[in-house]
């Protein structure tokens, strides 16, 4: 109940003043106090200054983030594309034919020259830097894209070649001598080392059969200064293999009824026979005529092959005859197991287009190599006589 009512306080028999009920007022407050039922009733007002300082330490905050964010990814990027320090040492750069910017990139990357090959393909496609030649390039470690640009766009160091020549004829034991001879960085070990290896796949060579001989195509090469052993046997066995295909020799089973590799022994007996252009297709007839007659070739080449010299004075009777040697000349019918020698393109030629013709003997009748061709035994020993007359190696 309240100490007094107003209308107490307004009446006019009232004797308080009115000084005293204000008074009488503030002391009962004080001795009671309100008593609120819960505090959410009450809202804590911030101060307006208060509120845009928290605003602007909000915007400073999430704007160092972006910053620090920001600067930390296009450090990321421009690592990729310059990385830090300096470049380091030389390596060297193979640049292959028809390699293109990304594929030249990934080369870079994978030597460690440059750090991304994608950044790299895409910077040098935007500044325009896409046609770089190939060849060998010195680079640098840990270098930038610009820095690899600069290098692929100055050209691949200039090569030094060196030359060799292999002339027809020659036995697989005469050619890497001749080899090793011409070319300061290549022996006769390494080469044979090489063939033993198994590295080089001749075309043509039946399974089961490791000679060389005759597969390896005699010619003038141009090397690299600092080409192995494998390199040059390699291009020496490609280009057998470009010469005959040209030739047709995969077309020999119908055209001939052998197989490649045995036109190529036809065609190293050819070789070995005569050096005359207009003969090559001849002698080829004889040989093949030979062959369907089922007579032994005679040719002494293919004894001296078997004996390992090219001395004539070492072909007796028993070798000649020798019916087990399967390089015998003349005891034994059909062709040599392998090749004899290396054969050139016109001997290849002629061995896989013989000229028709009748012939089975063929007599050398002339100092300057030319041939008297035969067909009876009357022909061939009239024809051998004059090789005897003129000393010509018919005795």
């Amino acid at each position: 109940m309240p100490l007094f009512d107003q209308d107490d306080v307004n009446s006019p028999g009232t004797t308080l003043h009115r000084d005293e009920v204000a008074e009488q007022a503030r002391l009962a407050a004080e001795t009671s106090p309100l008593e609120w039922e819960e505090d959410t009733n009450f809202a804590r007002v911030t101060p307006r200054w208060f509120r845009g300082l928290r605003a602007l330490l909000a915007i400073a905050l999430i704007a160092f983030v972006a910053f620090t964010a920001y600067n930390g990814i296009r450090g990321w990027f421009d690592r990729q594309l310059d990385p830090v320090g300096e470049p380091g040492e030389p390596v060297a750069i193979i640049v292959p034919s028809g390699a293109t910017t990304a594929s030249i990139g990934q080369l870079l990357q994978d030597a460690e020259v440059v750090p991304n090959s994608t950044f790299f393909r895409y910077y040098a496609r935007f500044k325009g830097e896409e046609n770089f030649q190939a060849g060998e390039y010195e680079m640098q470690l840990n270098s930038s894209a610009q820095e690899a640009i600069d290098v692929l766009n100055a050209g691949p160091k200039p090569q030094v070649f060196a030359r060799f020549q292999v002339r027809e004829g020659l036995w697989m034991a005469e050619i890497l001598p001749t080899i090793a001879g011409q070319l300061d960085n290549v022996t006769v070990a390494e080469m044979e080392a090489v063939l033993r290896s198994g590295q080089l796949t001749p075309r043509y060579r039946p399974d089961g059969t490791t000679s060389y001989e005759g597969l390896l195509f005699p010619d003038t090469y141009q090397v690299n200064a600092d080409a192995t052993a494998f390199d040059v046997l390699q291009k020496m066995g490609d280009e057998f293999s470009r010469v005959t295909g040209s030739l047709g020799y995969g077309a020999s089973e119908s055209l001939l009824n052998l197989t490649p590799y045995e036109v190529v022994i036809v065609a190293s007996l050819i070789e070995a026979e005569t050096r005359i252009e207009d003969e090559r297709p001849l002698v080829a007839s004889v040989i093949y005529n030979r062959l369907r007659e089922g007579i032994a070739l005679g040719i002494d080449a293919t004894c001296l092959y078997g004996a390992g010299t090219r001395d004539p004075s070492v072909l007796t009777r028993e070798l000649l005859d020798d019916t087990e040697n399967p390089y015998a000349c003349r005891g034994r019918v059909g062709l040599p197991p392998t090749p004899i020698n290396a054969p050139g393109r016109a001997s290849l030629d002629a061995a896989l287009n013989p000229a028709t013709s009748d012939y089975i003997y063929y007599v050398l009748t002339d100092p300057n190599g030319t041939h008297t061709f035969a067909e009876t035994e009357e022909e061939f020993f009239a024809a051998r006589a004059i090789c005897v007359e003129l000393d010509l190696g018919c005795g």
